[in-house]
C-alpha cells in the first residue's frame, strides 16, 4: 500500500493548460485532495526552491519538499537538511567558465541569487516578468564582489548557464572531473550537485523521518533530474510526455499527475479489501 507519494514539479505537478497558462489543474488540484484525504501523504521532489510552489500557487501546497533537487530539504515546514558550497568551491566552478559564453548562478543559503559576471542577458531571462516568478532577489554584485562584502558566504545550489548545448554539455565534462554530479535542471542550465545529493537522497531522509519504506512510496516525474528517485523507487509514474530516460525507467505511464492519482488510490483500496479476505 502507497503511504507516501513524491511528484515533481515543472512538467508534471504544473504544466501549460488549454489557455497558455502554467498552472496547476483543477483535476490535479481534485486528485491531490482526495488521496490525502484517504490518508496518503503528498510532497514534492523539484529542482525550484522549496516555498516556490506554496508561494506560487498557495499556502495549501505547503508540503514536504525536496528542493533544489535533493540540497535542500524540508519536513514540517522545518530544514532537515542542507547541501552548502562555499566561496571557494563556487570560485573553483566559476574558473571552468572562463571566456566562455556561459554564466554561473550561485544560490545563496537565503536563497538569493547572485549572477557570478553579472552577464545581462541571463539576468534578464530570470527577471523577465512574462516568466513564472521564483520569489528571489537577484543581489547587485558579482561573485568576486560578494566574496569581498561577505567572505563567510555560502550557496545551497549552483548552476552553470548556457545557451549552448554543446557548450553546456563541455562544462558539465568538466565539473564532472572535479568531483562533482551534474545534473540538468533547465533546457540551458546544469546544476552541480555534491557527490551523492540528489531527489532520491531527499525522499530518503524524509521517508525515514516518517518511518516509511521505500516499497509504500511512489513517485512522479518526467525530467532527467527524475532518475534517481525513478530507480531507487519502484512505484514509478512517469508523464507520457517524459524525457526518453525517464520512460525507459518508469514502471507506469500516465497523461498527468491527476491519472496516477487515482490509479493509486484503487490499488490502496484494492489492497485493503484483500486484507479483509
Amino acid at each position: 500500500m502507497i503511504r507516501l507519494i513524491f511528484c515533481d514539479v515543472d512538467g508534471t505537478l504544473v504544466q501549460d493548460n488549454d489557455q497558455g497558462e502554467y498552472t496547476i489543474s483543477v483535476e490535479n488540484l481534485q486528485e491531490i485532495n482526495k488521496t490525502m484525504n484517504s490518508g496518503v501523504h503528498i510532497a514534492l521532489a523539484t529542482g525550484r526552491p522549496a516555498d516556490f510552489v506554496p508561494r506560487t500557487y498557495g499556502r495549501q501546497f505547503s508540503f514536504d519538499t525536496v528542493a533544489y533537487s535533493g540540497a535542500y530539504v524540508t519536513a514540517s515546514q522545518k530544514l532537515i537538511y542542507e547541501s552548502v558550497f562555499t566561496l571557494e568551491e563556487a570560485r573553483h566552478i566559476h574558473a571552468l567558465l572562463e571566456n566562455q559564453p556561459a554564466e554561473l548562478l550561485c544560490i545563496t543559503n537565503q536563497n538569493d541569487y547572485c549572477f557570478a559576471d553579472r552577464k545581462q542577458e541571463y539576468i534578464d531571462e530570470f527577471s523577465d516578468p512574462d516568466n513564472v516568478p521564483d520569489h528571489r532577489e537577484i543581489l547587485p554584485w558579482t561573485l568576486s564582489e560578494l566574496t569581498r562584502r561577505k567572505p563567510e558566504q555560502t550557496f545551497v545550489s549552483l548552476v552553470i548557464l548556457a545557451h549552448q548545448p554543446e557548450i553546456l554539455k563541455q562544462l558539465a565534462e568538466q565539473a564532472a572531473r572535479l568531483g562533482y554530479d551534474p545534473v540538468m535542471t533547465r533546457h540551458d542550465g546544469i546544476s552541480v550537485m555534491k557527490p551523492g545529493v540528489n531527489k532520491a537522497s531527499g525522499i530518503q531522509k524524509i521517508a525515514a523521518l516518517n518511518h516509511v519504506p521505500l516499497y509504500e512510496i511512489a513517485v512522479l516525474g518526467d525530467s532527467i533530474n527524475d532518475l534517481e528517485m525513478f530507480d531507487l523507487i519502484e512505484e514509478s509514474y512517469a508523464m507520457e510526455k517524459s524525457n526518453p530516460e525517464i520512460l525507459a525507467r518508469a514502471k507506469y505511464f500516465v497523461r498527468d499527475v491527476a491519472e496516477a492519482l487515482r490509479r493509486i488510490q484503487e490499488k490502496n483500496r484494492e489492497e485493503q479489501e484483500m486484507s479483509k479476505c
